[in-house]
């Protein structure tokens, strides 16, 4: 008797074990038409979700020891006239139990529907790269600070002033100093500065000491700053660092395509996600909504912003990046998205029993496994320091604009010294015939 009631079952052990009873149960392909099984990964960003979550529901089935009745939907399930469409809308109606697949913890859905166990975290941002810093700021004033730029003009200014100081009563000493005036101590203070030299050598050593002096600190200043230039145009700014300074730059957005592209913008309080969606993404209309790969694919090669699944884009930016490219990319998160769970039907019996079975298969690292393989992880920058960046024109700019302002005012100044010399010939022309007017009279 002792051995029979030994051999008996526990009440823990028929609780686990259903007896082989049928259970209905959905899974969502939102892309059924590229599916080509459970463990493709070719296009792992491609209904992942499923991918993750259906081995999990089928260990549990194993483990329950009940028999999963599989229906295939294309949508998750969206609220419309009081009613649910999709996966939603079958565990409402009781026409399943569990959903086979992990969905979102909204608010609207929890009225028809339980959650038994949450699944994975889900994280979407906007990916993109940081502007150059020529892009938002003008990078030939950038090497100094403020204090090493007026340091710096105040040094060359005194140079200037003394060398002319000097010139004036050290010419009868030295008459090569008579040529320098006023403007040609300017002149050798902006040649000294632009590494340029002066074409007068003075005879007088004190004179050649402090032109000497002048040139060997314009080295000086001018190797600091051709140091810090050349690092400046190798470095991305860090200027949009919020979605508000995403909303405020030039840079184009567009989203991944999914269930959900339009509900978390629309929904969002945050004004600069609003501000972002309704001026860079509504007007585009389904323009702004791209598959995986093509948002990737523009986020590589354009200024682009692409809002996207972590994982997926990750898992396309693994393949398609060089690891320069990775090391560039900034990511920023307009709007946090629900946690993910698997559904049940509401006041289900089976509620607690799954509940701990899933939680069990979190505990021992079956969710963590399949986490692993269906959700890329962030691609690590192992390049950084070791490229280069192209200079372009947008970089040289400035230097272009300097040029053509100082054509403009050589012109201008031109145009000036034509009517002044014109003036003075006019001038000088009535002036002798006034004179011989006055020479005829008196003869």
């Amino acid at each position: 008797m002792a051995l029979h009631w030994g051999r008996r079952p526990t009440s823990v052990t028929l609780r686990r074990n259903f007896g082989r009873i049928r259970i209905v149960g959905v899974v969502v392909l939102v892309f059924p038409q590229v599916f080509k099984g459970w463990n493709d990964f070719t296009n792992m960003q491609i209904d992942n979700f499923p991918k993750f979550s259906y081995p999990l529901v089928l260990t549990l089935a194993d483990d329950l020891n009940f028999r999963l009745a599989v229906r295939q939907l294309d949508i998750y399930g969206e609220h419309t006239n009081g009613s649910f469409n999709g996966l939603a809308g079958m565990l409402q109606r009781g026409e399943a139990e569990i959903g086979a697949t992990s969905m979102f913890m909204r608010e609207d859905r929890s009225h028809v529907m339980h959650f038994c166990a949450e699944t994975v975290i889900l994280r979407g941002v906007f990916l993109f790269r940081q502007p150059s810093q020529s892009a938002v700021s003008n990078i030939f004033l950038l090497p100094f600070s403020r204090g090493v730029w007026a340091c710096s003009m105040a040094v060359f200014a005194l140079s200037g002033l003394f060398v002319a100081a000097l010139g004036r009563p050290l010419a009868p000493v030295d008459s090569t100093l008579e040529a320098i005036t006023p403007g040609e101590a300017v002149t050798f203070t902006v040649g000294a500065i632009c590494q340029q030299g002066f074409y007068l050598s003075p005879n007088l050593a004190s004179m050649r000491i402090a032109m000497l002096f002048t040139l060997v600190t314009s080295v000086f200043a001018f190797t600091s700053y051709s140091a810090k230039i050349v690092a400046i145009l190798q470095t991305p700014s860090d200027a949009i660092q919020t979605t508000a300074d995403l909303a405020k730059s030039s840079i184009a957005c567009g989203s991944q395509d999914t269930t959900y592209r339009k509900t978390y913008f629309e929904e969002s309080v945050d004004p600069a996600v609003q501000h972002l969606y309704k001026h860079k993404m509504l007007p585009y209309g389904d323009r702004a909504y791209l598959s995986v790969v093509d948002g990737v694919e523009r986020l590589r090669t354009e200024f682009f912003a692409y809002q996207v699944e972590q994982a997926a884009g990750y898992d396309v930016i693994t393949k398609t990046f060089t690891e320069q490219e990775k090391c560039m990319l900034t990511e920023i998160e307009a709007f946090r998205l629900p946690t993910v769970a698997v559904p049940i039907k509401k006041n289900s019996g089976f509620r607690d029993i799954f509940g701990t079975r899933f939680r069990w298969q979190r505990e021992v690292g079956l969710m963590d496994r399949s986490a692993r393989r269906w959700f890329a992880k962030k691609p690590r920058c192992e390049q950084g320091s070791s490229s280069f960046v192209t200079v372009g024109l947008t970089d040289c700019l400035p230097a272009v604009q300097v040029l053509a302002y100082g054509m403009l005012a050589s012109i201008l100044v031109l145009i000036g010294e034509i009517f002044t010399r014109k003036f003075q010939v006019k001038r000088g022309q009535r002036k002798m015939l006034h004179h011989n007017t006055s020479t005829c009279l008196i003869s």
